[in-house]
C-alpha cells in the first residue's frame, strides 16, 4: 500500500497572465529607441503606441492634429484622442500610423472590434509594421487563438532578434491546448535568450501539461536558478520530479516550495504523500499535524494519515482516524477495505466481513479486500463461505500454494475429504517443502483421510 494512492495527480500549473510592464522590453525593441511607448492602463494587453510622425513640417495643417492626439495620449484621456485622430486618417486614410495610433487608443478604450480593424488596416497598408502584429495579437488572443499565434509569429519574423513574440506565440498556443505548438514556439524563444526566467518557466510547464516531466525539469531548475524566492518555478519542478518517480527530491522541491507558500494544503498534502512513499514516516505525520493545527482535517488528510497508521500497524490509531473519513464518504471502496482490515487485525470479525462485503460490493476487482473478507470468514470458521470467496478471488489473480493448504483445510472440516486430499496434494506440489509445518500438517492429514475413506469404502 502506497501512501500516495489516493491523491489527486500532480497538478497543472496556471497559465501565467500577461502583464503590462512584461511587454515593456519588447515594444522598446519594436518601436525603436525614439518611439516612447506608452501602456494602456485598463487593460492587460499592454497595446503599444505607434510613433509619432515628428517629421512633419510644422506649416502642415495636419501636424497639430497628431500634435493634440499626443497630447491627450499623455494624459491618459484617450477618448480624446480619436477626434483628432479620426479628422487626421480622413484626410490620409493611406497612413499605417494614424491606424496604429486608433488601434492603440481603442485597445485602451476596450473597443476591441475597432481595435482589431485599425491593427488591421495599418498591416495591410504596411505588411512590415511589426508592432501592428504584435497588437493585432493582443488584441485577439482571448478571441481567436489561432489568428493571435499567427499575429506574434508574424512580428517574430519581422523582428527575428527579439524573442518576446515568439513567447507570446507560445502563450496563446499553450492556452488553446496546442502544447506541442507551444512548446516549438517557447525553445525558439529560448534559443534568442536563454536566461530568461518567463521562458524557462513557461517552456517547463508546457513541457510537464505534455507529459513530459523529464525534459522540464532543467527548464524548472533554469527558472529557479534565475529566481529562487519564485513560488510556482519551485512548485513546477516539484511536480516535474514527482512525475518522475523523484520522490525524495520532489519532497524536498516542496518543502522550499512552503517555506514560500506556507498557506498550500494542496502541497503539503502531497509532500505528506510523497515523504509517506519513501518511508519517511514521521516527517509525513509531522506535515499532516501542520495541516490540523490550522484547520480541522479534511477527507483527504484523514485518509493520509490512516495509511500512515496502516502501515506503522497502529490498528486502534487507524480505526479511530478513518472511522470518521468513513462517515464522510460512506460509499469509498477504499475506506471500508481498510477499515475492514482493522476490524479483521482487531479480530471483530463480525464487523470486518460486514465492511470487507461492502467494499467488494462496490468493487469487485479490488483483490486486497477480497483476500482480507477470505481471512474473515477462515478466522471466524465460516469455512463454506470461505471457499465462496476464495472461488472469486481465483478469478482475479491465481492460486498460491498456501490459498491450497486453506482450501484443503476448509473441505476437511466440512468433511469433504476427496476435496480437501486434492487441495493439500495441489499444496505439497505447489510448495516444494518450503513451509515445514503447513507440510507436514497437509501430509499426515492426507494419509489419515485416505484411510478414512478406505474404511467408508469397506464398510459399505
Amino acid at each position: 500500500m502506497t501512501g500516495a494512492a489516493h491523491l489527486k495527480e500532480v497538478p497543472r500549473l496556471p497559465a501565467t497572465p500577461l502583464l503590462i510592464g512584461m511587454l515593456a522590453a519588447l515594444v522598446a525593441g519594436l518601436l525603436g529607441a525614439g518611439a516612447a511607448p506608452l501602456y494602456a492602463q485598463a487593460t492587460g494587453k499592454a497595446p503599444a503606441r505607434a510613433p509619432v510622425k515628428r517629421s512633419l513640417p510644422q506649416q502642415d495643417p495636419l501636424a497639430a492634429l497628431l500634435t493634440e492626439a499626443q497630447q491627450a495620449v499623455d494624459r491618459k484621456d484617450l477618448a480624446a484622442a480619436l477626434d483628432p485622430l479620426h479628422k487626421y486618417a480622413a484626410q490620409r486614410p493611406q497612413d499605417p500610423y494614424v491606424h496604429f495610433q486608433l488601434g492603440y487608443v481603442f485597445s485602451g478604450l476596450e473597443q476591441w472590434d475597432q481595435a482589431r480593424a485599425e491593427f488591421e488596416r495599418a498591416i495591410e497598408l504596411d505588411p512590415k509594421m511589426a508592432a501592428a502584429h504584435l497588437n493585432l495579437g493582443l488584441v485577439l488572443m482571448d478571441h481567436d487563438a489561432t489568428r493571435a499565434a499567427q499575429a506574434f509569429r508574424q512580428a517574430a519574423e519581422l523582428q527575428p532578434a527579439e524573442s518576446r513574440p515568439r513567447f507570446l506565440a507560445g502563450v496563446v498556443l499553450e492556452r488553446s491546448g496546442q502544447l506541442s505548438d507551444a512548446v516549438a514556439e517557447y525553445r525558439k524563444a529560448l534559443e534568442l535568450s536563454p536566461t530568461d526566467f518567463e521562458l524557462n518557466f513557461s517552456l517547463g510547464r508546457a513541457l510537464l501539461a505534455g507529459n513530459q516531466a523529464e525534459q522540464a525539469e532543467p527548464r524548472f531548475r533554469e527558472a529557479v536558478k534565475l529566481r529562487a524566492d519564485s513560488a510556482p518555478a519551485l512548485l513546477g519542478l516539484a511536480n516535474s520530479l514527482l512525475s518522475q518517480k523523484k520522490t525524495a527530491a520532489g519532497a524536498e522541491a516542496l518543502a522550499d516550495y512552503l517555506k514560500l507558500k506556507p498557506d498550500d494544503a494542496a502541497a503539503r498534502l502531497d509532500r505528506a504523500s510523497a515523504l509517506n512513499e519513501i518511508n519517511r514516516i514521521d516527517e509525513a505525520l509531522a506535515e499532516l499535524d501542520r495541516m490540523e493545527a490550522v484547520s480541522p482535517p479534511t477527507l483527504e488528510m484523514r485518509k493520509m494519515r490512516g495509511t500512515i497508521y496502516l502501515q506503522q500497524r497502529k490498528w486502534k490509531e487507524a480505526g479511530e482516524t478513518l472511522a470518521p473519513a468513513l462517515a464522510e464518504s460512506p460509499d469509498d471502496p477504499q475506506l471500508l477495505a481498510w477499515l475492514g482490515r482493522v476490524q479483521l487485525q482487531l479480530r471483530d470479525f463480525p464487523n470486518a466481513i460486514r465492511l470487507l462485503g461492502r467494499a467488494y460490493s462496490l468493487d469487485a476487482g479490488s483483490v486486497d479486500a477480497l483476500r482480507d473478507l477470505v481471512s474473515a470468514f477462515f478466522l471466524s470458521e465460516d469455512y463454506a463461505s470461505t471457499l465462496g470467496a476464495m472461488d472469486r478471488l481465483a478469478r482475479l489473480e491465481p492460486p498460491q500454494a498456501l490459498t491450497w493448504f486453506v482450501r484443503g483445510i476448509c473441505y476437511d472440516k466440512l468433511s469433504r475429504k476427496a476435496d480437501a486430499i486434492e487441495s493439500y496434494q495441489k499444496f505439497l506440489d505447489l510448495d516444494q517443502g518450503h513451509s515445514d509445518t503447513q507440510s507436514f500438517q497437509a501430509r499426515r492429514r492426507i494419509v489419515t483421510l485416505q484411510n478414512e475413506l478406505k474404511r467408508a469404502g469397506k464398510s459399505r
